[in-house]
């Protein structure tokens, strides 16, 4: 819900009309409602939905009350929470393909037309404008001439300036000579306060004029981002949603939340639609929690117990320490070598000391025990004697378990160092998932291991009625110094082989419940219409219906696909023909090119060839140049001689002419 941030349960009232007339004998009336209050305030469509789990319902007893002028008797309404399997709606990646597509083609068609609108609003402003313009603009004073004007342009020029254009030309000009006046002086007033702030406003606009341009740039990035989020789908098919706007008077909106922001309600939120989801929460926290301890407890089970190893170890330490006690008899001649203090030394004190302290405590504990009798005599209760053997026996496990895991301490700081250079080679790969993310749930500080104490509450709140000796007999297996690594359950290096896990019987996996006697639980006649096509099949009705269809339409897509194989199979075949036609016109065109390059090769010799010879033929050519150029030198001076001769005798005869 806006505004409020309550969280609701998508779905409505039952409709009598719509879904069916009896829910409580038909269970498809009441998932034909969730299927059309899920439409409707979502836009999902779970008719496709084959499973539907009855999770949850709640009684509201309502007391007699008046409502339109009616009363309404007391009644008992009733809520059913419906958990459906949704991945059934998930579309197929061709029709998601296609939704893809069609969600970017709208977008792209809701800009194009904002676009439009866009560019005819600019268009009619600038026309307004423009008609504004020259019905109201008058003409600069400094080009108006009253004197040499006519009565139709001083009226004109009068009404533009908002003046009365009545009288005769005279007071036309009188009265437009005026006004011109008075537009000049302002005129002149207004340059020299705009020479006086024109820097200032200079620089205000163009901050401004930053501002705005980053602003709407801004806001415009935003808008585009927001559209593409809606219009852009993601690459993998997910379930499209889209809330009803007008659903709970425009408050209605959908969310995905988790289940730890759901079980983190608030007081506040007590109606009853938050309160519904809050109580789903905690079932289905619950409903995880007892599934992630059963997979523990089964986990547990499937261990083999330190008990036994413990005592192989012991009894190959004793058949050690005997073969080394007949060694020393039979070497009791010979001299003896230097002593080395050895690990089974140190053992044997460290037992010495273990069974010293034992002994005391076991005196002190008869004393303790002697005098209690002696007080409790009277008061004897079987029950309590009972536990109290139990209490001692889980301290005696105790202390040998303690005693156990300080060897195994001891052990481990001394061969640290030694196998730290084997754990940097080796690699660790989680093998069973599914009980790491059992631990992990639990586990929520994420710090690798739980407390014993957390393991206890796990394994008692799963409703097996397991003895606490039970329990701590399971929990002895893996836990070490009050916490169990379950790291170490889940992973293996790579080198080992994976093991295959024990399955524990159906006994164990009950735990005592086969020992205690349980009520009998009656079952309910199943009448089941034929029409209806819903079957409860591990505790989830089961829609037949749908399930045929989507195997019809699963069939169809199969014979598609057929199709589809067939065709690029075929197509597989051509690109074969037209790859090995293609392989040959290369090696021919390869043979082509290889022939090309030889005569180019001669080509280029014989070019070489002929610039030799042009080169020849040039040094020749200029050699003959040189040659006539001085030849036809000393003709045209033997010619200019000869020319000169003749001039001589010429002048000569004509001389000779004269004085005859």
């Amino acid at each position: 819900m806006k505004g409020k941030d309550e969280a609701m349960a998508i779905g409505g009232h039952w409709s009598p009309s719509l879904d069916g007339p009896d829910p409580e004998k038909d269970p498809s009336v009441l998932i034909k409602t969730a299927i059309r209050c899920c439409k409707a305030l979502t836009g999902i469509d779970l008719s496709v939905c084959t499973q539907w789990y009855r999770f949850a319902e709640i009684r509201y007893h309502r007391p007699e009350e008046t409502h339109k002028g009616r009363t309404v008797p007391a009644h008992v309404e009733t809520v059913v929470l419906f958990f459906p399997d949704v991945w059934h709606c998930l579309p197929t990646r061709s029709e998601w393909e296609t939704l893809s597509r069609g969600y970017k083609q709208q977008l792209v068609e809701k800009l194009q037309g904002e676009r439009k609108e866009a560019d005819g609003e600019q268009d009619e402003e600038e026309k307004d404008d423009g008609e504004a313009k020259e019905i109201s603009t008058p003409t600069h004073w400094s080009k108006l001439d009253p004197k040499t004007m006519k009565v139709n342009d001083l009226r004109k020029e009068l009404e533009s300036r908002a003046l009365s254009s009545k009288g005769l030309k005279s007071q036309l000009i009188a009265r437009l000579t005026k006004q011109l006046k008075v537009e000049e002086q302002k005129e002149e007033q207004k340059e020299l306060e705009k020479s006086e702030k024109e820097d200032e406003e200079e620089d205000d606009r163009k901050s401004e004029d930053d501002k705005e341009e980053e602003e709407r740039k801004r806001q415009e990035e935003m808008e585009r981002q927001r559209r593409e989020r809606r219009y852009i789908l993601p690459d993998e098919p997910a379930i499209i949603v889209h809330p009803n706007w007008a659903a709970k008077s425009g408050k209605f909106d959908c969310s995905i939340m988790s289940l730890s922001v759901l079980l983190d309600y608030r007081l506040e939120d007590n109606k009853e639609h938050s309160f519904e989801v809050s109580l789903f929460a905690e079932l289905f926290n619950e409903m995880l929690q007892r599934d992630f301890g059963v997979r523990i407890y089964k986990s547990l089970l499937s261990l083999p117990e330190k008990e036994d190893k413990k005592e192989k170890e012991k009894k190959s330490k004793k058949d050690e320490r005997k073969d080394k006690k007949e060694e020393r008899d039979d070497e009791t001649d010979e001299p003896k070598p230097k002593r080395r203090k050895s690990g089974d030394d140190k053992d044997k004190k460290e037992d010495r000391d273990e069974r010293k302290k034992d002994d005391k405590r076991k005196d002190d504990s008869k004393d303790d025990d002697e005098t209690e009798e002696d007080n409790n005599q009277d008061e004897y209760d079987p029950m309590e004697a009972e536990e109290a053997e139990d209490e001692e026996d889980d301290r005696d496990e105790e202390e040998i378990n303690k005693r156990d895991d300080k060897r195994d301490i001891n052990r481990y700081c001394k061969e640290r160092p030694s196998k730290d250079k084997e754990k940097e080679k080796t690699q660790m790969i989680t093998i069973n998932r599914d009980l790491l993310m059992a631990f992990v749930y639990f586990d929520q500080s994420h710090c690798g291991y739980l407390l014993e104490k957390d393991l206890e509450e796990i394994l008692y709140t799963l409703g097996l009625h397991l003895s606490r000796a039970q329990v701590k007999k399971l929990l002895n297996k893996v836990v070490l110094r009050e916490s169990c690594f379950y790291r170490k359950l889940t992973d293996t290096s790579k080198d080992e082989e994976n093991h295959e896990e024990s399955e524990a019987l159906q006994e164990d996996m009950l735990g005592n419940r086969l020992l205690l006697p349980t009520p009998t639980v009656k079952q309910e006649s199943k009448d089941v219409e034929e029409n209806v096509g819903l079957i409860v099949y591990n505790g989830a009705m089961v829609d037949v219906g749908s399930l045929l269809q989507k195997l019809e339409k699963s069939e169809k897509v199969r014979a598609e696909v057929e199709q589809k194989l067939q065709l690029l199979e075929e197509k597989t075949d051509e690109d074969e023909k037209t790859i090995l036609n293609l392989e040959n016109s290369n090696k021919s065109l390869s043979g082509e090119l290889r022939e090309v390059k030889k005569d180019l090769s001669q080509l280029q010799d014989n070019l070489k060839i002929s610039e030799n010879m042009n080169l020849q033929f040039e040094n020749q050519l200029n050699k003959t140049i040189r040659n006539l150029s001085t030849v036809m030198d000393e003709i045209h001076t033997v010619l200019k001689k000869d020319n000169v001769k003749s001039d001589d005798k010429d002048q000569k005869s004509k001389e000779n002419g004269a004085s005859v």
